[in-house]
């Protein structure tokens, strides 16, 4: 999975792609050019990133612009909130996805928000941690983004539940929500009363439930 990079690595990128295709270059290549420490900075951003690949000790291969562009649209925050090493919990209607089992999916290549709940004496590292992967990050409330990104909600105790191995609020939280928001959330919440058997007086249509029980 390869992730954006400074504008800096993006021209060297060009330049390399440009004139090696899909053959290997030189680590030194670039000495050429720019300064030594300026070149082992740019090949490391690009290796990391997934831009380059080493072949052999001193050479790179270019990975192709489609395969490049095509990976930065995947979704990659779910991975990078399992490899955080800290606790989290998907909240709000990233919460009403996983309690679904996606079978409501509110996210597409334009616009995917996560809403997640974190400890409030962990939130530095956390805005810290989804920028150094390039992935934008707000603190209660979402901005205008695109492609992914993530609404950090503090917390000072984090309680959650685990379905399918995915920490999430509680189904209670969940169904509270839906309701709160039936018009948006009309069929996740009739997916849940099949599902779950859960007790809601929010009216739902017949039709709508009769659907969330087929998806059951």
């Amino acid at each position: 999975m390869t992730e954006p990079v400074p504008t800096y690595a993006q021209d060297a990128y060009a330049i390399l792609y440009n004139r090696f295709a899909s053959d290997s270059f030189p680590s030194d290549y670039l000495t050429w050019f720019i300064s030594k420490s300026m070149v082992k900075k740019t090949l490391h951003v690009l290796e990391k990133a997934g831009w380059l690949r080493r072949v052999e000790k001193g050479k790179y291969v270019c990975v192709k612009a489609d395969d490049i562009f095509r990976s930065m649209v995947e979704f990659k925050v779910p991975r990078l909130l399992q490899e955080a090493g800290r606790k989290y919990a998907y909240s709000e209607a990233s919460a009403v996805e996983v309690w679904t089992d996606y079978s409501y999916i509110q996210r597409s290549w334009e616009h995917s928000p996560y809403y997640i709940k974190v400890l409030r004496k962990e939130l530095h590292d956390w805005v810290h941690y989804f920028r150094k992967h390039r992935v934008n990050v707000y603190i209660n409330k979402a901005e205008p983004s695109l492609g992914e990104f993530v609404i950090l909600k503090p917390q000072e105790r984090l309680s959650y539940e685990v379905h399918n191995g995915l920490p999430v609020e509680s189904l209670h939280a969940v169904v509270r929500y839906c309701e709160r928001y039936i018009d948006n959330f009309e069929y996740p919440l009739a997916y849940l009363k099949a599902k779950f058997k859960v007790k809601t007086k929010a009216g739902i249509d017949k039709r709508v439930l009769e659907e969330a029980v087929r998806a059951v």
